[in-house]
């Protein structure tokens, strides 16, 4: 199910009921004219496709429109809960994707998806996992139709600084990598409102989450630098609630950037102690409960190992195990 709340009169949120993955991201509905814009797209599958239907025909109806004044669809990313019903919506109203330049080739190509979700040296580390076909899973779970198969859709890829107007809303993009590669904050530094996809850490998920190779840990924290010198009073993000006032988007970028930092802490203190496996530094950041449902979770421990060997503060020993350099 679809739970929807009136974020603003012109604004509305549809967040998922369901609890672990594969789990919808919150839809944004946006009022603009006579039109509507919607941000994120959500699953692509059933139920889920089905109740995003419904939720934003009657979202829409209380603005005397339908489905098929969905003019927009603006991503944040391209990871399939988010732009796995793209399509689907698209084909079905007509409305153009505006899509994170970055980011298409992972929605046009499984090796890519799985490159960037769960890469070869992840995989290498985690035996139970080793042969599993992620894109398989993505493609029945999440994302039935890719964006390179949907030729009878209007895709315009879009860049850092791209401006767009949503209603009465100037949204400009802000590329904030890390969790993802294109990952994409769209920003209205007027009124304050920023839908910040899963950057930010959400009560309930396993965010923040982030790979070796989409900006690294070093990209994420730049990236939330940058997102705390933005005016923000209203944050709509990508999992979970949205926040009210400056104080309260301020304390969420620290908190987020309060978690990365301890994960690294915490690796750091443990190979004082001795050397350790991946597998046990693994265990150090998810529970094998979130691993065993996402086994994606495994790429944040490698991304925090190669952050800390180039800077010189771990290596890896010749029989494969991690110590403290010096």
């Amino acid at each position: 199910m679809i739970e929807t709340y009136t974020v603003e009169p012109d604004l509305v949120q549809m967040r998922t009921t369901r609890r672990g993955w594969p789990s919808s991201c919150n839809v944004y509905l946006i009022r603009d004219g006579r039109r509507a814009v919607l941000v994120d797209a959500g699953l692509g599958v059933e139920p889920d496709l089905g109740h995003l239907r419904s939720a934003a025909g009657a979202a829409l109806a209380a603005w005397g429109q339908s489905l098929r004044d969905i003019g927009t669809i603006v991503l944040t990313h391209t990871h399939t809960d988010h732009a796995g019903g793209a399509v689907a919506i698209a084909r079905e109203t007509g409305a153009r994707v505006l899509v994170p330049a970055l980011g298409m080739a992972q929605a046009c190509d499984p090796a890519r998806q799985v490159h960037h979700i769960l890469p070869t040296e992840v995989r290498a580390e985690i035996a139970a996992h080793r042969d599993l076909d992620v894109a398989a899973h993505f493609r029945a779970e999440t994302m039935p139709v890719l964006f390179g198969e949907a030729p009878d859709v209007a895709f315009d890829t879009v860049e850092d600084g791209h401006r767009f107007d949503a209603g009465r809303l100037r949204l400009r993009a802000v590329h904030t990598p890390g969790h993802d590669v294109g990952h994409l904050v769209w920003v209205d530094e007027d009124a304050g409102v920023a839908f910040t996809g899963d950057l930010l850490i959400a009560r309930g998920t396993s965010l923040p989450w982030y790979p070796p190779n989409a900006g690294g840990v070093g990209g994420y924290l730049e990236s939330l630098r940058r997102l705390a010198a933005l005016p923000v009073r209203l944050v709509c993000p990508g999992h979970h609630a949205i926040s009210r006032g400056n104080d309260a988007y301020a304390a969420l970028v620290e908190a987020t950037i309060g978690a990365i930092v301890d994960r690294e802490r915490c690796i750091v203190e443990a190979l004082r102690d001795a050397p350790l496996s991946f597998a046990a530094l693994d265990d150090l950041i998810y529970g094998a409960e979130i691993r065993d449902v996402i086994p994606w979770a495994s790429s944040v421990t490698m991304a925090h190992l190669r952050h800390l060997e180039a800077a010189g503060e771990i290596v890896r020993r010749p029989d494969g195990l991690f110590a403290g350099n010096g």
